[in-house]
This record gives C-alpha cells, sequence and structure tokens, in this order.
C-alpha cells in the first residue's frame, strides 16, 4: 500500500471520529422528522470539509513524525543516524505553534540522547581499553563474589577463569580469600594481602583489593602486582650477608686464635710461631680472596647493563692466562693443555672480565682436578649455538678430569657461595663466588654458559661468546 491511500485512509478515521457525534445527532433528528434528509447530508458534508481542513496539516505532521522515527528506528545506530530532508521534519511548514514546538522538543531530546549514546559508547570503549590494556592482572567481582569482568593479563595468570565464577575457585589462597571478602562485604574499602603462585618456579604477587560503584552496583576490583623481582632481591640479600658473615666468621676466627697463641709462651718457640704464622697468612689471603671477589662481582653487575664495546683476542687472552697458571698448576701436579686457534678470534667484550673469566675457569679445573690429571682449553672460532641460531659464536671449552659433579649440583653451581663439598671447597682455597662471577661476566656479554659433568670422568665448561 502507498503512503497517500494510507495518510487518507488515517485522515478519514479521524474525521469520522470527530463527526461521530454530529452524525448520531442528525440520525436522531431525520428519524424524528426535525430535518429533512437533504439538510442532513449539507450539515454532514460542511462538517467533513471543515473538519478535513482543520486536521490535515495535523496528519501531515503526524505522518512526517511518523517517517521520522521510523527511518531511525530502521538504521544500524539510531542515536546516530539523521534522516534525509524527505525522511525527517519541515517545521516551516507548519504555522501551528504548539506543533512547532513539539517538533523542536523531539529534535532537542534526540540530538541530547545522541549525544549521550555516543558519550556512553565512549566510555564503554574507554574502560574496556583500560581494563584489557592494563599491564597488571585485574579482576572485578560483582557483590556475590563472582567474576564478572577480567583482562588478559588475569587469563594468563591464572588460565581457569570465567565470566561468573565464584573467586574462591580461582584464588586457593585463604589469606587473600578473607580479605577479598571483607571488601567485598563492605566491612572496609581497601584492603592488601599477598600471594604466591607456582611450584617449580614461584612467583609472589602484592594483591590490592578495592571496593568501587558501576551502573548503581557494589564492584569489588582485585589488581595482581608482581613483586617476583623484589622479593627474590631481598632473599639474595639476606643470603648474601648470611653467608659474607659465615664465610668471613670462620678465618677471622682462626686469625684471633692463632694470635693469641702467639702472643703466648707457644710464641717464642720459633718451629710453632712459623707454622701458626703460615696458617695466619692462609686465611688472610682467603679474606683478601673473598673481598677481591665480592667487589669483582660488584663491579660486574654494576655494569651488566652496558654492553662492552672494546674488541678482544680470546685466543691471546687464554695464552697469556694459562702462562699466569702454570706454577698453580704444577703445584697441582695438573698439566695445561692449549692448542692456540691459526688465526686471532676476535670477539666485542671486556679484556679485563674475560681475563677473570678464563682464570676462574681454569683455576676451578686444577682446584678440583685430580693429582697427574689435566685441564684441557679448547677454542672453536665459529660454532651454532640452537637457542640463537641466526647470531654467530665462538666457544671456549674448559674440561678437566676430576671427580665429577652429580648433575642434581649442577643447576645450583652458578649461585653465590654455593658449593658441591664445602669443606674440601674451603681447603682448596675457594671463595665460592668464582663460578658465580663467570656467570655474569658471560651475561654481560651476552653469551651462553653450559656445563655437563660424569662422575668419575671429570667436568667440561663450555662458554658460548658472540663474534665481534
Amino acid at each position: 500500500m502507498s503512503a497517500e491511500p494510507s495518510y487518507l485512509i488515517s485522515l478519514g478515521r479521524r474525521i469520522l471520529r470527530l463527526l461521530s457525534g454530529v452524525i448520531i445527532a442528525v440520525i436522531l433528528l431525520l428519524v424524528f422528522e426535525r430535518i429533512y434528509l437533504i439538510d442532513a447530508l449539507l450539515v454532514i458534508a460542511a462538517g467533513a470539509g471543515v473538519s478535513f481542513f482543520l486536521l490535515r496539516r495535523e496528519g501531515r505532521a503526524i505522518g512526517s513524525l511518523k517517517n521520522y522515527f521510523r527511518a531511525k528506528a530502521g538504521a544500524d545506530n539510531p542515536a546516530n543516524f539523521t534522516p534525509s530532508r524527505e525522511q525527517g521534519l519541515r517545521a516551516t511548514e507548519f504555522d501551528d505553534t504548539e506543533l512547532t514546538e513539539l517538533i523542536w522538543t523531539v529534535s532537542s531530546a534526540e540530538q541530547q540522547a545522541s549525544i549521550a549514546a555516543r558519550n556512553l559508547m565512549t566510555d564503554s570503549q574507554y574502560r574496556h581499553e583500560i581494563l584489557y590494556n592494563l599491564p597488571l592482572p585485574l579482576i572485578i567481582l560483582n557483590d556475590h563474589g563472582q567474576v564478572s569482568e577480567f583482562n588478559q593479563q588475569a587469563k594468563d595468570l591464572f588460565g581457569h577463569i570465567d565470566i561468573g565464577k565464584p573467586i574462591a575457585f580461582i584464588i586457593r589462597n585463604n589469606m587473600v580469600l578473607e580479605a577479598v571478602q571483607q571488601v567485598n562485604q563492605g566491612y572496609v574499602s581497601t584492603n592488601e594481602a599477598q600471594l604466591s603462585t607456582g611450584f617449580s618456579i614461584k612467583r609472589h604477587f602484592a594483591v590490592l583489593i578495592s571496593n568501587f560503584s558501576a551502573d548503581e552496583q557494589s564492584r569489588t576490583a582485585i589488581t595482581f602486582i608482581d613483586r617476583t623481582l623484589a622479593t627474590e632481591a631481598e632473599k639474595m640479600r639476606s643470603d648474601f650477608v648470611a653467608n659474607v658473615s659465615h664465610e668471613l666468621r670462620t678465618p677471622l676466627t682462626s686469625i684471633l686464635g692463632f694470635i693469641e697463641t702467639l702472643q703466648g709462651p707457644a710464641g717464642a718457640e720459633k718451629q710453632t710461631r712459623e707454622k701458626f704464622l703460615a696458617i695466619l697468612h692462609q686465611q688472610a689471603e682467603r679474606i683478601f680472596r673473598l673481598a677481591t671477589d665480592q667487589l669483582s662481582l660488584a663491579r660486574i653487575e654494576q655494569t651488566e647493563h652496558q654492553t662492552p664495546q672494546d674488541e678482544c683476542d680470546l685466543g691471546m687472552i687464554c695464552n697469556r692466562v694459562i702462562t699466569s697458571l702454570q706454577n698453580q698448576a704444577k703445584k697441582a701436579k695438573i698439566a695445561l693443555k692449549f692448542q692456540p686457534p691459526e688465526a686471532p678470534l676476535i670477539i666485542r667484550g671486556s679484556q679485563d672480565e674475560l681475563v677473570q673469566m678464563v682464570q676462574n675457569l681454569i683455576e676451578n679445573g686444577i682446584r678440583y682436578g685430580r693429582p697427574d690429571g689435566e685441564v684441557s682449553i679448547t677454542l672453536t672460532p665459529e660454532i651454532k649455538y640452537p637457542a640463537a641460531p641466526k647470531m654467530r659464536f665462538c666457544c671456549l671449552e674448559v674440561r678437566d678430569t676430576g671427580e665429577g659433579i652429580d648433575k642434581m649440583h649442577l643447576p645450583r653451581l652458578t649461585e653465590r657461595f654455593y658449593r658441591v663439598d664445602k669443606d674440601r671447597s674451603r681447603t682448596k682455597g675457594g671463595t665460592g663466588l668464582g663460578l658465580a662471577i663467570v656467570k655474569h661476566i658471560i651475561s654481560h656479554h651476552q653469551g651462553h654458559l653450559e656445563i655437563t659433568s660424569e662422575m668419575g670422568v671429570g667436568s667440561v665448561f663450555c662458554v658460548y661468546l658472540p663474534l665481534s
């Protein structure tokens, strides 16, 4: 059905309703012969004409309003849709003040609604972007303690998180759940707790819990701040202080005891004095090595983030270190074997640190090697490292013929003060920092360390360093 017949039918219905009283009155007059038929028809025709004239503009206005809202309702985004001139309101066509005011009010309300809808969409998108791009894991709960929103970071942390799931099914820590419940039930507005996750690799989080209102409903936000590095650093600091104190206490106790002995009658005997002085010298050297290694480690850690820029010949460094350690190896009855590369092996690094790295590795082989054994040093000019296939590496391999190291100890060998055999290490003059220094030097040079060992055969330390 076209728009014009529909408009005429609607207009006819309104005229009929308007004249219904008049028509009934005329029919009654006609029945009681108070009016003639021709007069009744004239009256009805005149009333219909006047009504048509009066209702035509209102009908057109209502039709325009209907077309306007029908066009908006059919749009994909009604709030932002503006009908064309054929679909819109043309207030200039109407002279009636109230109708013009109605049209203006409808248009104004529609514009305000459109602005409000756009603002709402913007706020919703803004909140969505904040939630999902927040670098911290975030979970939002409703007033029943169920998940209403979460971001990808929270999904990565917990994995088994879903909308509507109770928080008690996600977090299994009673202290955290109790802190969440206090906020969720309104006892406090904010709270804080600690959470540790993982088994083989522990992660530590500070859990911040706060209450807020959204859509006239109470919500609880749970934010997880990763404190793993700070916790591990604090633990490392505590362990370091305890280890240094222990390492210093033993030689200092020996020194003080022997000094008291020398100050007594035993100090008059030359043989006893020489023996005790030799022990004092040995313990003083032990303290000196401990202080030197610790200072070296602190210095390397301070510059570990700076990439070395000097070019060094690794073959020449190995030659120099081996020459300086020949007497020490001879006393331990250890043979040092090294075949220098045919051409200079140039890498980018700090020469002093590389000298210390090579020296610590070779000394380690001498210290824990068996008498009449050997320490062989091998340089491979270019080799592939599986973890970084696109880079070019050289390899420094230090192989000893000692007693070997049990596999359970290998992952911890580069920890500070970690020793497989503490008594033997102290007897041999080890400080427990040698391999820790090696690890940090290799890290400073963007290299990699691999340690393999076989009981009764010996150990192999492979250092992969990027070529210049």
